[in-house]
């Protein structure tokens, strides 16, 4: 099993994860792969000549458990002469303020407190215990949840500073090494619940596929990653050119000039919106690939068509291309402002909610009557729903078999005064009105036996006046 130190030091010196002279600091949970991590890190460092240092990170989560692991990490670290600093975060806490999963806060104060430690002890390199069966979830996780090459590349073995020696080794042959040399680790309870999405993966399906499949799915998977890894590095050498032909960067925009950007390849021009977006203020948190289309619609949109984005963003069509930039004030009257929604997700429309569920249809389904909570067939929308102001061409159908009217000559119908028509905030699918909120909703996208996913769309309560109501839906 020393092939298992010889693997990790060839990727090592491969990748160039540790160069002479460097201080690395190791994340040690108290569990196998991090304490593999340790002991092959002190097997390297009078070859490659660096200093190792430790730090754990007690999620205050598991209770004695968590008091277990940090004893046996001091114990572990204090034999082996390895300076270690023990860090204590409220991870629960940051959860429930910041509305995030204890996965989630659980990284994030990890990485932070890897980070302040790095900084106060000189470390250059931050080394964690991924490994090969870690870089096959990543990739299974990211590609149920949509992605593309970026995120099926999974993770790097080196980024931004943090380094992943293990990536190369699969999980069993950490555990074999470290039961012939008798090293002991200590299990995290957590690992072991379904609960979480990355545990059902591990722990279902990576099995199942070694199994039933192939017994060297992992292996292939982490070549895999390999290769995708260096496409995508290309392909951002060929984003990287085609940005600096197509955009004009200013200190808060991104202007995206129409006539070179209408050069470029599909795949590119989708790269270049991306980039743009990840550089302004948000990042791309929240931006998904229907945001992504949406931006290169306006191309095709006229000059002055604008659609707010997440976080705070905004792209507009001017006369030379189209900016991306902050979120301003808009006019009540303005027209052609579209919010889109994520979906499942919340979109704020002028301080009110809009929550947006997938559902799966059942056999037998009574579709309650609420005003400001309707359910539509997912299905039949073609493009992507929007909300936004009334257009001239809008329409929805009143009857089953298809019958359409006019969005102007129905809210005329209604007695609807003009000054409310423009205030009005619609649900569409192009120019097919799916919700008039508070009205109807267009027959060609209700609910029926035929039915097999559920778009559920509440607006603040989801009642009348936040509580339960008389039903004035005339069609719904």
């Amino acid at each position: 099993m020393e092939r298992v130190l010889s693997k990790i030091g060839a990727f090592v010196r491969e990748k160039q994860l540790i160069r002479p002279k460097d201080r690395v600091l190791a994340g040690v949970s108290g569990g196998p792969d991090s304490v593999c991590l340790l002991l092959v890190l002190l097997e390297l460092k009078a070859e490659l000549d660096f200093e190792v240092t430790a730090v754990h990170v007690n999620h205050g989560i598991r209770g004695e458990e968590a008091l277990r692991d940090q004893r046996f990490v001091e114990k572990f670290c204090g034999e082996r002469g390895v300076p270690l600093e023990c860090v204590s975060r409220k991870v629960q806490e940051r959860a429930l303020k910041e509305k995030l999963t204890l996965e989630e806060a659980g990284r994030i104060c990890r990485y932070e407190v890897f980070r302040e430690e790095a900084n106060r002890t000189g470390c250059s390199r931050i080394a964690v215990g991924h490994h090969g069966d870690d870089q096959a979830e990543t990739m299974l996780f990211h590609l149920f949840r949509g992605t593309g090459i970026r995120g099926l590349a999974g993770m790097e073995p080196e980024r931004n500073g943090i380094i992943r020696p293990l990536l190369c080794v699969e999980r069993q042959e950490i555990l074999e090494w470290l039961r012939e040399r008798r090293i002991p680790w200590c299990t995290d309870s957590t690992n072991l619940e379904e609960a979480y999405t990355r545990n059902r993966i591990r722990h279902t399906i990576l099995p199942c596929a070694r199994e039933q499949i192939n017994e060297g799915a992992v292996r292939h998977m982490l070549r895999t990653a390999e290769e995708l890894s260096e496409i995508e590095r290309y392909l951002e050498e060929e984003t990287g050119k085609a940005y600096a032909m197509a955009v004009c960067r200013e200190e808060e925009k991104r202007l995206i000039l129409e006539k070179p950007f209408g050069e470029l390849s599909p795949l590119l021009a989708d790269r270049v919106i991306r980039r743009c977006l990840g550089e302004l203020e948000g990042g791309l948190k929240d931006v998904e690939r229907n945001h992504i289309g949406l931006v290169k619609s306006l191309f095709d949109k006229q000059t002055g068509s604008s659609l707010s984005l997440p976080g705070g963003r905004r792209a507009l069509r001017e006369y030379e291309g189209v900016g991306l930039g902050r979120e301003e004030p808009k006019r009540e009257t303005d027209m052609e402002t579209e919010f889109c929604p994520q979906i499942p997700g919340v979109c704020t429309v002028k301080e009110k909610k809009w929550l947006f569920f997938l559902e799966k249809a059942q056999k037998i389904q009574i579709i309650p009557e609420k005003t400001y909570t309707k359910w539509f067939d997912y299905d039949k929308i073609e493009n992507y729903p929007v909300i936004r102001r009334r257009r001239p061409g809008d329409y929805l159908e009143i009857n089953r078999n298809h019958g359409r009217k006019k969005l102007k000559d129905y809210l005329i119908d209604q007695k609807v005064p003009v000054r409310e028509r423009d205030e009005l905030f619609l649900l569409a699918d192009g120019s097919h009105v799916i919700w008039i909120p508070g009205m109807r909703i267009s027959e060609g996208f209700k609910v029926t036996e035929d039915t097999r996913q559920i778009l559920k769309v509440q607006i603040g309560g989801g009642e009348e006046n936040g509580r339960e109501g008389p039903y004035y839906d005339t069609g719904g």
